[in-house]
């Protein structure tokens, strides 16, 4: 994605500059920090990746129908695909060569009927065996963290499957305490084990769960609290023994797997003396047994700042809750602003100027961003707005270079394009429930969005203001999309960030900038765009192009190497088993540390050579190359390092194509 374009000056001066802007609706703001850096900068500098583990890599065939439902072109809660714990430990170069530095997997626990998303359990001790064993997520945990990732568990306490109803007249329909239903088993045959189980202490399913009914009104708190979310059975959480139970379960699972964090599922209904009880504890047991910085951000899809951070911290008082929460206001704002085009960009300034007052502190520069999750359509869906490449681009820009914890969705670095669920579920691998752009394996390390995002967090690397820096909004536009100008600022180091929403062209007024006369600043993005700070430290006005953005920083440090390009091109099938393999670099490499660290799968020797600049090697393949039919697999791994700096790879990189027959392709 190149945001190229030429930078120049406008013979105005900056007052009638921003009476023109203010009449064209764009409102200019005063620089000022919207909130320090909260207390836990380690969480501030990570870059998570979401997965659905049942959709992303089949690693173990064995396990697939370890629950008899194994329907891999299924779209149904029970349809597993075949992703594992295996399959992600086999891509976590993959996954760290993209520049996430922590993986959110869905929940592990034995769900009721084998729900390939794991939000509906059963057994709160025990691992799905269509994931695998507990040693196989003990095993992808600790692989994890040799490659420096984290790992956040998905974790769910307001409910579990859908075993019970009532046969009483008018169920499910809300009745509000002190009346409700008396419950039954659907099944006699199937119920929770130990300690959800009946037995002398809780005789009756009404000391477990609650009795109420569905969730009928959404915006009612009594019903989101008391009723059952989608017929899942909701736990009876304002009691003691399952506040108990709550802790002693994610206690376990802290200590077994090694988890990081927990992001836990549907806070909302949840009472808040819960969180204010469970949360402590599990800080506490967590920071005992080595996870200092164990981090919990929850779930509240909510459009309202007051109510989403009122989970946050020490917000409406009693003890420390939540470390963070999916800053959802944000999504639904630049869902508007970046997808649709249909918002202002004010809004995404409005929704930081609320921070401060709705969300503790210590979480304000911690919340969890980003662009679109397994809940809500991709981005690049049939609701994006035209220019859907470039719009995605900018979004992308916005997402990893402003305050919070960026996280992706999986596959969204590969262009996929499905909409709400199940169709924002598609296989990453190559399975029988893809289209389009997900089509075939799409662990594809040269596609150009996969590049754009490890670029994007190679920066964030680069410049630890893009991690912990304030944040200070500069410019937006009032009433349209347009401009969204902000600056990340840490200590002497400043970047400044421009995003155009617009599909025109739009003119950036002079911006204040912390240094002197005289720096010349760099766009990231294009090297051959550079702006020289004026008098006063501030920048000339300059033109950002419709639906692009800029980052502009002071000094431009050279990136990590990687692989730009191959051939024969990911994924590629009937390929001569002869083809010589060509692999294009960003730079100027090493010649003998690639060659050391190339090799394929099945292992052959090949011929080296270069081009003359050295950012292109070639392997000719000896006598007949690969027996037809052969999945070849290519890696690079991450001791190769450039020829100028030494950096070495971030991570391994890796590429497959399927040979043909032994004649030549045409």
């Amino acid at each position: 994605m190149n945001f190229a374009d030429i930078f120049f000056k406008l013979g105005c001066d900056r007052s009638s500059l921003a009476i023109v802007w203010l009449l064209a609706g764009g409102v200019c703001f005063t620089p000022q920090a919207n909130a320090q850096p909260g207390e836990n900068e380690f969480w501030q500098r990570q870059s998570i990746y979401q997965i659905v583990t049942d959709r992303f890599y089949d690693g173990d065939a064995s396990n697939n129908n370890a629950d008899g439902n194994y329907d891999p072109a299924g779209h149904s809660g029970t349809s597993i695909h075949g992703g594992d714990f295996k399959g992600i430990e086999e891509k976590l170069d993959y996954i760290k060569a993209l520049g996430a530095t922590a993986i959110w997997i869905s929940p592990v626990i034995l769900n009721a009927r084998g729900e390939f998303h794991g939000y509906a359990g059963l057994d709160f001790y025990k691992v799905d065996p269509h994931w695998g064993t507990m040693a196989d997520l003990q095993r992808m945990v600790r692989a994890a963290h040799a490659r420096g990732l984290l790992v956040i568990d998905d974790i769910v306490v307001n409910h579990g499957g859908n075993l019970i109803d009532s046969a009483d007249p008018g169920y499910p329909n809300f009745k509000a305490a002190p009346d409700g239903y008396q419950l039954r088993f659907r099944n006699p045959a199937k119920q929770y084990p130990p300690p959800f189980d009946l037995n002398a202490t809780n005789p009756s399913l009404t000391n477990l769960f609650h009795n109420n009914g569905f969730v009928q009104d959404y915006d009612n708190s009594t019903q989101l609290e008391l009723g059952e979310l989608s017929s899942l059975d909701d736990f009876r959480t304002e009691t003691s023994f399952v506040r108990e139970q709550m802790t002693r379960i994610y206690k376990y699972w802290i200590e077994q797997a090694g988890f990081d964090g927990f992001r836990i599922d549907t806070i909302k209904h949840v009472e808040m003396g819960f969180w204010q009880e469970w949360c402590p504890a599990i800080r506490t047991y967590a920071a005992a047994h080595g996870k200092p910085h164990f981090f919990m951000f929850g779930e509240v899809p909510h459009h309202s700042d007051v109510k989403c951070g009122s989970y946050t911290g020490t917000m409406g008082g009693g003890p420390f809750k939540f470390d963070s929460i999916l800053d959802y206001t944000l999504y639904f704002e630049s869902d508007s602003t970046f997808a649709r085009a249909d918002g202002s960009t004010r809004q995404i300034a409005d929704h930081y100027q609320a921070v401060a007052a709705n969300y503790d502190p210590t979480t304000a520069s911690q919340l969890v961003t980003f662009i679109d999750n397994h809940d809500q359509p991709r981005f690049l869906s049939p609701h994006c707005a035209n220019n859907a490449a470039n719009r995605l681009a900018v979004a992308l820009v916005f997402l990893y270079t402003s305050r919070g914890v960026p996280c992706l969705y999986y596959g969204t670095e590969q262009a996929f394009n499905g909409a709400k669920d199940p169709w924002d579920r598609e296989d990453m691998f190559a399975g029988q429930f893809e289209w389009g752009p997900s089509l075939g394996d799409n662990f594809n390390m040269t596609h150009p969005l996969f590049q754009f995002v490890a670029e994007l967090n190679n920066f964030r690397r680069l410049y630890p203001a893009l991690q912990t820096g304030v944040q200070s909004n500069l410019w937006s536009s009032a009433n349209s999309p347009g401009l969204l100008a902000y600056t990340r600022r840490l200590g002497t180091q400043e970047v400044l960030v421009v995003c155009n929403t617009a599909n025109t062209n739009q003119m950036l007024p002079a911006c204040p900038t912390i240094y002197p006369a005289g720096t010349k600043l760099a766009n990231l993005l294009d090297e051959n765009e550079t702006a020289t700070v004026g008098a006063g430290g501030w920048t000339a006005p300059f033109a950002v192009p419709g639906t692009s953005a800029k980052i502009f920083a002071a000094q431009s440090l050279p990136l990590d190497p990687m692989v730009t390009g191959i051939s024969p091109a990911h994924d590629a099938k009937k390929v001569a088993p002869t083809v010589p393999i060509v692999i294009r670099f960003n730079r100027a490499m090493d010649n003998r540390s690639v060659e050391s660290a190339f090799s394929t799968m099945p292992p052959v020797r090949g011929r080296f050579s270069w081009s003359p600049k050295r950012d292109v090697m070639t392997v000719t393949l000896p006598g007949q190359g690969f027996p037809p039919q052969t999945m070849v697999t290519v890696r690079i791994g991450n001791t190769a390092r450039d020829a100028v700096s030494g950096r070495t790879f971030y991570a391994g990189f890796e590429s497959r194509y399927q040979c043909g027959s032994a004649e030549p392709t045409p």
